[in-house]
């Protein structure tokens, strides 16, 4: 053909339109798709999508950890996004599996080539639907389960921390977990933590019923100690006062005025806004710094038990990312949501982790941020002493004394 080809430019006698159309011919040829195999041409009738038809609804639920009245009620909300309408197939993958694969995927952390085998489907394509469904969930359930924080919201926020967790005045906990990933090609050491992992940064701020009321994910692993939180959006509208934070009050039975605080641990810096607990070397003789840990450390953990139920629900968080990191950032972000539409009516009682599927965290995945060694300011210090002063006193509660006792015996 190419001989052909050469002597027909070489003749001046031959016709432009006949070359052409040679050429035309070739071009078609070359894209012709080669044909699917019998394997993938049984889809519809063998596939994990038809046979998923069978299962029993308490099967289901373990399967796609959603049950199919929650399963009807996403589908309908991303359905005309991730619709192939339009699409070259001759027939193109419905919304209903394009879900179903998506939720499997997160549910069980299996490979793309695993779960393609399943659903009798390319790995690309198994790549494709996984991107396309993640980033439609956060365009359409975000904003109903994850929307923007209004002062209103901060002050159900707080009356919740008050009467569940003891501690007034608080309207998250905020918490940093490194999601291991694989290394991105030409990446260097750029996501690389202090654990020798690779990572990117999934920050959040966390309700009192486990809940997120913020998230940011994809600072780079080699981050560590306060530049985390220095670069996150949290910390930049709490200092910028565009977070919408209840201004400071008085606190019934106190003459004190308490701003409203987040409860973090060793890893963020003390703010006015942000407390976390006195160093080791504070405690040690002084019982009264050791009732201020306590009750912030019981406050804290509703972010641990949010990651905790986060990882259990979502098993893709058990093992080391293998997508691109713009994928990743997508489904992690997905998966926070999906969290907090799973935990609408989910009702919370002091005993941490009654009744909830919290498992202890991977020491692979989800892994702490490291320490904060930055100073703060003395107004920070003030605050948490009034906290520490409050808790001590007219704020004390019952149980508080047999808690630190058994915490620091």
């Amino acid at each position: 053909m190419l001989e052909y080809l050469d002597s027909l430019s070489a003749s001046e006698s031959d016709s432009d339109a006949e070359l052409e159309t040679i050429l035309l011919y070739l071009r078609k040829s070359k894209k012709k798709k080669k044909p699917n195999s019998e394997y993938l041409k049984k889809r519809n009738t063998h596939g994990e999508f038809s046979l998923n038809k069978e299962l029993c609804d308490e099967r289901f639920i373990n399967y796609f950890r959603l049950n199919r009245e929650e399963f009807k009620e996403v589908h309908t909300l991303i359905q005309p996004i991730i619709h192939s309408e339009g699409c070259n197939a001759q027939k193109p993958i419905g919304t209903e599996e394009k879900l179903e694969v998506f939720l499997r995927y997160l549910a069980s952390g299996d490979s793309y080539k695993s779960i393609a085998h399943s659903y009798r489907m390319g790995d690309r394509t198994v790549s494709k639907i996984v991107n396309e469904v993640s980033r439609a969930i956060w365009k359409t359930i975000q904003p109903m389960y994850l929307p923007q924080p209004t002062e209103e919201m901060w002050i159900s926020i707080a009356s919740d921390f008050e009467t569940i967790w003891n501690f007034p005045h608080c309207v998250g906990a905020i918490e940093g977990k490194h999601v291991v990933i694989k290394k991105p090609n030409k990446s260097g050491s750029l996501h690389y933590n202090y654990k020798g992992d690779l990572s990117i940064v999934l920050m959040a701020a966390v309700d009192a019923k486990y809940k997120f009321t913020f998230i940011e994910v994809g600072p780079m692993g080699r981050f560590s100690d306060g530049s985390i939180f220095s670069i996150c959006e949290l910390e930049k509208k709490m200092a910028g006062g565009s977070l919408h934070l209840p201004s400071p009050s008085e606190i019934p039975n106190s003459e004190n005025i308490f701003p409203y605080v987040f409860v973090a641990d060793e890893g963020f810096p003390l703010q006015i806004n942000v407390m976390r607990p006195y160093p080791r070397r504070s405690v040690m003789q002084n019982f009264e710094n050791k009732v201020f840990n306590d009750r912030l450390s019981r406050a804290r953990q509703t972010a641990e038990c949010a990651f905790g139920i986060l990882a259990s629900r979502f098993r893709v968080f058990r093992r080391p990312f293998e997508n691109k990191v713009t994928s990743v950032v997508d489904i992690v972000k997905a998966a926070c949501v999906l969290h907090n539409y799973l935990r609408r009516n989910s009702t919370v009682t002091s005993d941490i982790g009654q009744n909830e599927s919290n498992e202890n965290l991977s020491s692979e995945q989800l892994v702490q941020i490291q320490r904060n060694l930055s100073r703060s300011l003395n107004a920070a210090f003030s605050v948490r002493k009034i906290f520490t002063e409050y808790f001590n006193s007219v704020g004390s509660v019952p149980w508080q004394e047999e808690s630190v006792s058994l915490r620091h015996n």
